[in-house]
């Protein structure tokens, strides 16, 4: 195939930005060569040329989001012809089907056209206009507004015409402040029998039998920038984007609950001064976290529960700990993970942690590398965070901070004051898989592992 589409690069994945070109129209092209570089959700990597030729044309341009499977440009072989592109064809038929349907006034063949807009639409994002084609003013509509039911309830019940008002929300959404600036002003009246054909298509739709409900999240109202002297606008970029969607999901929908624990990390220290002073000559060098994380994947054996995901099926209990850690990049993070973590020794989880995350500050992960955990470890103790709690990373069960390490005076087991290291732990934990007891006990089993380190070499 001449066609370079848009890859899927996770299983989350739907669409991908173009961030540059590497080569020009024109060039030749081998197979492998990197052509593009991409943004997902996730990361921005190098896509490949699949074929070798001549790039023919850019089909998508820099900066321009496209959905997986999509042509992006064109790279012909020898004697190839380009490809008769589908999209645009049926969007010049479908023009020339309405521009038939207004100038014969066939009803018929506008429905039709309306029913393809229908099902194209997410359910509860796109406010429908009357049949007919046109507004009230005669000018011509896509017949997609788009508003969330509130809104469309709001100007229903206002008598209020959706499509002749101007959105102000993200790409144009019409939100609330919208409609009652319209009621206000009295501007977008709805046409004549427009108003009883809402109501009719509102009553049919209460009759109809309906799904349980299922929690969505929608996109919050934000107010508008102050323009004060001295402030700048940054536009947020797509990964900053889509974290601030998730995070809100998981926030909104997911029953957090929180459990702490204050960890003794002398025996911790001191083994691993001991280790890394017979590991130097592997070049190794093992770190407070390495422990953390064998000791919270360890006490997980225990705990099947806290290793699972929440699907829509239910459940999912998983034997393997792949284990996500949470890497800070200048727009956000990410999650590499480390595959059964639990059957890892120290030496392997610091050497391929150290790994997954250099290249994933660099952007050079693949989708399997940061996709997948069954749990998250998120250490903010080298910013000299004393305690946080964490948001849970859907469809995981649980999340644990690791904060810094804190010396302060103690009682020894004789009542003498002694200096000691502290380290507090915090598990954010699904209260629809799991209870406070149970993430109770799974935090006195990963700080009993921390304050006996030795049980994490057996």
């Amino acid at each position: 195939m001449p066609e370079v589409i848009m890859p899927k690069m996770g299983d989350a994945m739907e669409e991908g930005t173009i961030l540059q070109w590497l080569v020009s129209e024109g060039d030749e092209i081998e197979e492998g060569d990197p052509i593009a570089e991409i943004e997902t959700d996730k990361a921005s990597m190098e896509i490949e040329a699949e074929d070798s030729g001549t790039l023919h044309e850019f089909i998508a341009q820099e900066g321009q989001d496209i959905p997986v499977g999509e042509a992006i440009a064109v790279i012909l072989g020898e004697g190839e012809e380009p490809p008769e592109r589908d999209g645009g064809a049926e969007e010049e038929a479908e023009e020339e089907a309405e521009d038939e349907a207004e100038e014969e006034g066939s009803a018929e063949a506008q429905a039709e056209t309306e029913e393809e807009e229908e099902a194209s639409e997410d359910e509860g994002e796109t406010y429908e206009e009357p049949s007919g084609g046109a507004q009230a003013d005669g000018s011509e509509s896509d017949g997609q507004v788009r508003a969330s039911p509130i809104v469309r309830r709001l100007a229903r019940e206002n008598n209020l015409d959706l499509s002749r008002i101007e959105g102000s929300g993200p790409q144009g959404r019409i939100v609330e402040r919208d409609v009652r600036a319209a009621m206000e002003s009295g501007e977008a009246p709805v046409a004549d029998g427009q108003a009883e054909q809402e109501e009719e298509v509102a009553a049919t739709a209460e009759e109809q039998p309906q799904e349980a409900p299922q929690a969505i999240w929608q996109q919050p109202e934000l107010p508008e920038p102050t323009r004060a002297p001295g402030t700048e606008v940054q536009a947020p970029s797509r990964m900053q984007q889509i974290i601030g969607e998730r995070m809100t999901q998981a926030k909104q929908q997911i029953p957090h609950f929180y459990a702490t624990v204050e960890v003794q990390m002398d025996e911790v220290l001191a083994l691993r001064e001991q280790l890394n002073e017979k590991l130097a000559d592997q070049e190794i060098k093992l770190s407070v976290n390495d422990f953390v994380m064998k000791a919270c994947a360890s006490a997980l054996k225990d705990f099947p529960k806290l290793n699972s995901l929440y699907t829509n099926e239910g459940i999912e209990l998983h034997e393997n700990v792949d284990m996500a850690m949470a890497v800070a990049l200048e727009d956000g993070l990410i999650t590499p993970v480390i595959r059964d973590a639990a059957n890892k020794g120290l030496s392997a989880i610091s050497q391929e942690s150290k790994d997954l995350a250099s290249r994933a500050r660099e952007m050079d992960l693949a989708p399997d590398e940061y996709q997948g955990g069954t749990i998250t470890i998120s250490n903010m103790g080298m910013f000299g965070v004393e305690s946080f709690a964490a948001i849970i990373n859907p469809p995981q069960a649980v999340i644990v901070a690791v904060s810094s390490i804190i010396r302060r005076p103690t009682y020894n087991e004789n009542d003498e004051l002694v200096p000691a290291n502290f380290m507090k732990l915090t598990l954010s934990a699904d209260h629809r898989i799991t209870n406070g007891a149970e993430g109770a006990h799974y935090m006195a089993e990963v700080k009993k592992l921390l304050e006996n380190p030795m049980m994490l070499l057996v």
